[in-house]
């Protein structure tokens, strides 16, 4: 039975770090909200380690770096599951992404459990508990959290350094260790979580199909929602909604009056930044024409044969590993491969030894 606490002063932190030193693994989760914001608000931090687990409260504690010394240990192995989006979280708040990770929804990729398995099933098909989803709904922000919603944090890294040891002697079984450091090392990229603002375009799916000036419209207008919502830590769609980018880039406004039929337009918008946006709509016809949208890809019926003929021998190599053939590759890398790229992973490192090489072979043969 494991020591739990819920931690909401500096002192009981370093306390529980104290006691956390010379564990050589612990759990970690996150808990956050983002209905209202630009950037995740942390709510909570779940540590597990040494027969100990904590639920700690960032709202409550200014001075973390008794925990950030433990999850900047590089001796120390932070078990996640799914790590992505709590990842950020840490990065909001230390400006720098811990390490060694080992996530174990990855893990059980490799080890022949599929694709994306939530935590709760591993947990059920490695340690035969079930458990709970009666809180995947809470209000983590709200203060006091409920007995049994400190329950259910908790439940979240009870089970990761157990789960950890049976996926970590899998991967050595089966000689996969390396393959599954290669995968985290981008997993765990610190560059990839990086917000650029000349990007920002590639979030709204109808701005590929738009060409000329209104293209360079709706990218610049993309940036400026983008800075615009970073600067005051509201989401996105708050700024202004992807259908309004779209169709100020496609009609092209030039006073208030035109600004003001656009469909969608709301008032607070119109008001407090319709001029801005004018600026932004008459500032886009100076865009440099070396900035074009993407080329027209779509693949012809060769293009698509070929592509399925790569997806068989894709799919037959990841049937005999028993792994998800998305850790060799997707669906979108084979067309690319097909289109002439060859700046994809899987033609390099342990994914062009087992598979990279014989696709390139297939698309020879059929040159």
């Amino acid at each position: 039975m494991s020591e739990t606490f819920y931690i909401d002063t500096e002192d009981e932190l370093k306390q529980f770090c104290s006691r956390l030193g010379d564990a050589p693994c612990i759990g970690l989760d996150t808990e956050f909200l983002r209905e209202k914001t630009y950037y995740a608000q942390p709510c909570l931090l779940q540590v597990s380690g040494n027969g100990l687990i904590a639920c700690v409260d960032p709202l409550a504690i200014d001075d973390l770096t008794a925990l950030r010394d433990i999850l900047f240990d590089s001796s120390i192995v932070k078990i996640m599951h799914a790590c992505r989006q709590d990842l950020e979280i840490l990065l909001q708040l230390f400006d720098a992404i811990p390490g060694p990770i080992f996530d174990t929804q990855l893990a059980s990729a490799f080890c022949g459990h599929g694709d994306q398995v939530s935590y709760a099933a591993l947990v059920e098909a490695l340690s035969g508990v079930s458990l709970s989803k009666a809180h995947t709904r809470a209000r983590w922000c709200q203060r006091p959290l409920s007995d049994e919603e400190i329950c259910y944090a908790e439940d979240d890294v009870r089970y990761l350094p157990d789960v950890y040891t049976m996926l970590n002697d899998a991967l050595q079984e089966k000689g996969r260790m390396e393959w599954f450091r290669e995968s985290m090392l981008s997993l765990t990229d610190a560059s990839g979580f990086e917000i650029n603002n000349d990007d920002a375009w590639k979030r709204i799916g109808a701005i590929r199909s738009l060409r000329g000036a209104a293209f360079h419209t709706a990218k610049r207008l993309a940036a400026w929602r983008e800075e615009t919502a970073r600067r005051r830590d509201l989401p996105r769609r708050w700024i202004m909604a992807d259908q309004v980018v779209v169709a100020l880039a496609e009609q092209q406004p030039v006073d208030m009056q035109q600004l003001a039929g656009i469909e969608g337009m709301t008032d607070g918008l119109l008001k407090h930044r319709g001029r801005q946006l004018l600026s932004v709509i008459a500032d886009s016809d100076a865009s440099d024409a070396s900035d074009a949208p993407p080329v027209n890809t779509r693949p012809d019926a060769t293009e698509k044969t070929l592509s399925k003929q790569l997806a068989k021998l894709l799919d037959e190599k990841a049937g005999e590993l028993d792994i998800p053939a998305s850790l060799l590759a997707t669906r979108r890398d084979l067309m690319a491969m097909v289109q002439g790229s060859r700046s994809l992973d899987v033609l390099h490192g342990w994914r062009g030894e087992i598979i990279g090489d014989k696709l390139l072979e297939q698309l020879e043969k059929n040159a």
